[in-house]
C-alpha cells in the first residue's frame, strides 16, 4: 500500500470516493464548487495496485482562537474504502498527516466528526459545541425593552448580498474564537444553493442590516387546517451588537406564514431564549461541534491570550505527536504568553486531546477534571489554569468544511 499526495488530475476521482463513502451522489457544481478549496498537494491518498482507496486533505484555513486568527490545518475527506478498513489505513494516513502538518509550521488541526468515536484516539478534543434551535414563531415575542437597530434589514436574495455580508462575517469573527476566515472560494460554498438540497423550500434568501448582521434563511410553505404552518430554515445569523441581532430575531419573527425557525448550527450560548418573554418558545438541542487537536503544543499556545495571568507547568502525554510530550510551562503575564518546555514538577497532567478540547476556551479543564481526564497534582493550580483557558464568548464554527 503506498500513500501519497494527490495528483490534480485526480480531484474528481477522491470527489466521487468520498461521496459514495458517504452514500452520497456527486453534485457536478457543488463538486467544481469544492474544487476550487481541495489542495491536491496536501490531500494525502493511499493506492492500491494504482487505486485510490483511502484519503485525507488538509485545507488551509485562518481560525479565531482567544487573542486573535492563527493559521488552520482544516481537515478535510476523510475516508477509507470498505474494502479495505481494518488495516490500518486510517491511523497511517492520520500520523502522516500529522507530521506533514507540523513540517508546514501549522500549531493546529481541527475537523468535524462524522463519528465522533474515531478522531479521540489521534488527539482532537471536543472544543466547541453547536445547537439546533427549534423556535415556535407564534410563541416567541422579544422583549419590549430591548434595543433594535434604527433602520430595517433589507430583504435580496442571497447571492446578491454576497459583497455585503463578507466584511460584517470577517468583522464578527476576528472576535468570536471557532469562527474561519473566508475566501471567495469558500463563499461560493457557504451560498451554494442546489434545488435538489431544499426540500421543498425556496431559494437562499438574506435579510442584511447594514455594515451590522444578517441572517441567512429559506423559507418553506406550509398550511394546516388553523391555516398557515410555514417554516423558516435559518443557514447563519451574524450580528455584530445585540441592538443588530434583535432587529434579525425580530424581522425573522414578524414574516407572514412562518410558524417555525429552525437552526441548525446555531452558536451553544445563542441569547435567543433570554431575548424572549416566552424562553419556552425555543427547544434546543445541543451536539458535538468543532474537534481541534494541537500539532504543536507549545507554539499553540503561546499563540493565544488567557483570560488572567497564571502560570503552570502541564505534563503532557501524546503517542501520535511524540515531539509534544513532556512538560511544559505555560503562561500568560496579561500581555503575552509563553511556553516553554521544562523538567519542574507537573501541576497538571492530561493528554493532547484534553489541552485541544480546551484550546478555544469552551470546554474547560475543570469539566475534564470531573470526567477523570485531567489530573491535578499542586493544589490550586486546576482551578487557576481552567479559568485561565476560558474564553470571554463560547467558541463558534458556524460551517462545517
Amino acid at each position: 500500500m503506498e500513500l501519497g499526495p494527490l495528483a490534480a488530475d485526480e480531484v474528481p476521482a477522491v470527489q466521487a470516493a468520498v461521496a459514495a463513502a458517504f452514500l452520497q451522489d456527486v453534485d457536478e457544481e457543488e463538486a467544481a464548487l469544492d474544487a476550487k478549496v481541495i489542495e491536491p498537494e496536501r490531500t494525502l491518498v493511499a493506492r492500491d495496485d494504482g487505486r485510490i482507496v483511502a484519503s485525507a486533505a488538509v485545507l488551509t484555513r485562518e481560525l479565531t482562537v482567544p487573542g486573535g486568527p492563527v493559521p488552520l490545518a482544516a481537515v478535510s475527506l476523510v475516508r477509507v474504502a470498505p474494502s479495505h478498513r481494518r488495516r490500518g489505513l486510517l491511523s497511517a494516513l492520520m500520523r502522516r498527516q500529522l507530521q506533514d502538518i507540523r513540517d508546514a509550521g501549522e500549531a493546529v488541526a481541527a475537523l468535524w466528526a462524522s463519528e465522533s468515536a474515531i478522531y479521540g484516539r489521534f488527539g482532537y478534543g471536543l472544543a466547541t459545541r453547536q445547537a439546533r434551535l427549534d423556535v415556535r414563531t407564534r410563541d416567541a415575542r422579544l422583549r419590549p425593552e430591548l434595543e433594535r437597530a434604527a433602520a430595517a434589514p433589507e430583504l435580496v436574495l442571497a447571492g446578491e448580498a454576497r459583497a455585503r455580508l463578507a466584511p460584517i462575517h470577517d468583522a464578527v469573527r476576528l472576535r468570536r474564537p471557532g469562527m474561519l476566515a473566508r475566501t471567495d472560494a469558500w463563499w461560493d460554498l457557504r451560498l451554494h444553493d442546489p434545488e435538489h438540497e431544499r426540500e421543498g423550500a425556496g431559494r437562499l434568501r438574506a435579510a442584511v442590516l447594514g455594515d451590522d448582521g444578517y441572517a441567512l434563511y429559506a423559507f418553506k410553505e406550509g398550511w394546516s387546517a388553523a391555516g398557515p404552518d410555514g417554516s423558516l430554515r435559518l443557514r447563519e445569523l451574524v450580528a455584530a451588537t445585540p441592538a443588530a441581532a434583535a432587529s434579525l430575531w425580530g424581522l425573522l419573527f414578524e414574516l407572514d406564514l412562518v410558524r417555525r425557525v429552525t437552526w441548525e448550527l446555531a452558536p451553544a450560548d445563542e441569547p435567543l431564549p433570554h431575548m424572549l418573554d416566552n424562553a419556552r418558545a425555543v427547544d434546543t438541542r445541543l451536539g458535538d461541534g468543532l474537534w481541534v487537536r494541537l500539532v504543536d503544543v507549545r507554539g499553540a499556545l503561546s499563540r493565544r491570550s488567557y483570560s488572567t495571568p497564571f502560570e503552570a507547568v502541564l505534563e503532557v502525554a501524546d503517542d501520535v505527536c511524540p515531539w509534544n510530550a513532556g512538560r511544559h510551562r505555560v503562561g500568560w503575564d496579561g500581555r503575552r504568553a509563553a511556553c516553554e518546555p521544562t523538567g519542574a514538577k507537573a501541576d497538571l497532567e492530561l493528554s493532547a486531546a484534553e489541552l485541544g478540547a480546551a484550546y478555544l476556551g469552551g470546554t474547560t479543564l475543570d469539566v475534564l477534571a470531573a470526567a477523570g481526564r485531567v489530573r491535578e497534582r499542586t493544589p490550586g493550580a486546576l482551578r487557576a489554569a481552567s479559568v485561565a483557558f476560558r474564553g470571554a464568548a463560547e467558541p463558534w464554527c458556524p460551517e462545517i468544511f
